[in-house]
């Protein structure tokens, strides 16, 4: 519809320049025009109103093809008007018949070409034989010439201009084809190129990677939704603000830094901490790379899971390595005690001490205790559970909680259980006894003057949306269904600085700890494939939080 009004614009161009050079002509008369032009401003006249006619019946058009041919065959006839008033044989406007072929290529493809060339080839065969037999009137024609043609002449000039008519119908159609074809590629290649951006956009903005650009002046211009997640900024804050908003000094890390002439150094890869906008800090991995425009892209990730992990692999290497190690010490140990210890304690009977030797027996009894206390705990760390039975940790907690409750160490502490419901594991009741015995027991201690004391277990049924636990030794997901048990203090909580390391063997704060208590925790929650965590703060309390994955009975 666009080429058809693009048709009509040209017609009324084309009769407006005609129009222009008759009124010349009529200024300048000479032999052999004739003293009026009154046919050629009829034929103007007449194809202005046509056009008028066509441009006000135009948006009622349903059939846009037999339109179009409706004009090139009024075309045609207007064409060959002003052939027989310009010189009938003689006239050199002949070629505006190629317009209207062109015309026809141009808007109907090239069988529309052949069309206009087989009516024009009509149209001119006609006029032409009949201004030659002088059967056309004379007197309408502003151009009079002297004839003196014979029918040879005749024939080849008409077999000239229609051999000249189909061939125009041929280029032009077949350009005009060619044109579409072009024009239908490049118009899927459009369409193509904005599925492929918007395929571009979405995995930007749904990639689990942060992603930021930045121009010359390092300036940010992008920030996809994984960015503004891990970072806590929004676009609207940050966009066109300098990337030390975000990242301080990042382009200056190890070198790197933009030019004058907005050069870069290289694509590089740094690990490094990062506070949120809310303060917290997490640990990110960033990789910048150049872009052709002088700006660059900065891709990262939160690797704080990752590098917590790692922690935990390399904690579980020492205690594996540990593990092996004091298997084969506790057992060669352990006879000769048991031998030394018994061999005292018949001593001690027998003999009648008093004083200073009565007072070193009963060092040598009470270290020889504390050594054998050392040694079971040696071989719980060192000996994975071997006995794995459905058990309910429920009961095993409750038992727990009672033993401590008549020990010295609950003195002044507010003990409060809240446990949901049944909770089965498959596991060794001795070994998780002593899990919460220790944790008892060190939150005990972490409350010399009283405090609050609570153990809460539930099950977790629906793991969706919650965060996914994996195994430390083959870091696989844990079973989807788990139990959480976390116990927590009022005491005076862990410094920041010595967190990370509690779970190592022989790290201890206190005079006469051996270090192996949270290690052995550790070690046994591991051999019943689940995960320990540990979140504290100076001065407000510390908690343990337990996952154990369920039976699929539970």
């Amino acid at each position: 519809m666009t080429r058809l009004k693009w048709l009509m614009v040209f017609r009324v161009a084309l009769v407006i320049i005609f129009l222009g050079t008759s009124i010349w002509f009529q200024f300048r008369q000479t032999p052999p025009l004739q003293s009026s032009l009154y046919p050629i401003y009829a034929i103007v006249i007449i194809t202005c109103l046509l056009t008028i006619l066509y441009a006000a019946i135009f948006r009622w058009v349903k059939d846009v093809s037999l339109f179009a041919y409706l004009q090139i065959f009024g075309d045609i006839f207007l064409v060959t008007a002003t052939v027989y008033v310009t010189g009938g044989i003689e006239s050199l406007l002949s070629f505006l018949y190629f317009l209207s072929i062109i015309s026809a290529s141009i808007l109907l493809n090239r069988r529309g070409g052949f069309y206009a060339a087989s009516a024009s080839s009509i149209a001119y065969g006609l006029l032409v034989n009949l201004d030659f037999y002088k059967v056309l009137p004379t007197r309408y024609k502003v151009i009079l010439v002297g004839g003196g043609y014979d029918k040879g002449d005749i024939l080849a000039t008409v077999m000239l201009n229609i051999i000249g008519f189909f061939t125009v119908a041929f280029l032009t159609g077949y350009l005009a084809e060619r044109t579409v074809i072009v024009e239908k590629e490049l118009e899927e290649k459009k369409i193509d190129l904005k599925k492929l951006e918007t395929l571009n956009k979405y995995i930007v903005e749904n990639i689990n990677s942060g992603i930021l650009t930045i121009d010359a002046n390092a300036r940010i211009t992008s920030f996809n939704k994984a960015a503004q997640r891990i970072t806590g900024y929004n676009l609207g804050e940050i966009y066109e603000q300098a990337i030390d908003m975000v990242f301080p000094d990042l382009m200056k890390t190890q070198g790197y830094s933009i030019s004058s002439h907005g050069e870069e150094s290289s694509y590089f890869r740094i690990d490094k901490p990062f506070k949120k906008k809310d303060g917290k800090e997490i640990f990110l991995g960033l990789a910048i790379s150049p872009m052709r425009d002088g700006g660059h892209i900065v891709i990262f990730q939160d690797l704080t899971r990752i590098k917590d992990m790692e922690e935990q692999l390399r904690r579980v290497d020492r205690l594996r390595a540990l593990g092996e190690l004091v298997a084969g010490m506790s057992h060669e140990v352990r006879n000769p005690l048991a031998s030394i210890s018994g061999s005292v304690q018949v001593l001690k009977d027998s003999l009648m001490l008093d004083g200073d030797n009565k007072h070193l027996m009963e060092i040598i009894i009470r270290e020889t205790d504390r050594l054998n206390a050392l040694v079971t705990d040696f071989l719980i760390f060192a000996r994975p559970a071997a006995k794995m039975v459905e058990i309910d940790v429920q009961d095993i907690i409750h038992e727990t909680i009672n033993m401590f409750r008549n020990s010295p160490e609950s003195k002044g502490i507010d003990i409060q259980a809240e446990l949901d419901g049944k909770l089965v594991i498959k596991g060794d009741s001795r070994q998780l006894k002593q899990v919460f015995w220790n944790l008892l027991l060190n939150a005990s201690h972490a409350m010399p003057n009283g405090g609050r004391l609570e153990i809460r277990g539930l099950k977790v049924k629906e793991s969706r949306g919650q965060e996914t636990y994996l195994n430390p030794g083959t870091q696989e997901p844990l079973n989807p269904d788990f139990i959480e048990i976390t116990i927590l203090d009022t005491g005076a909580g862990i410094p920041s600085d010595i967190i990370e390391k509690i779970f190592d063997p022989f790290f201890t704060t206190k005079d006469s700890g051996t270090g192996l208590g949270l290690a052995v925790v550790h070690r046994i929650i591991e051999s019943h494939k689940g995960k320990i965590e540990v979140k504290s703060k100076e001065g407000e309390g510390t908690i343990f939080k337990i996952i154990l994955p369920m039976t699929k009975e539970s």
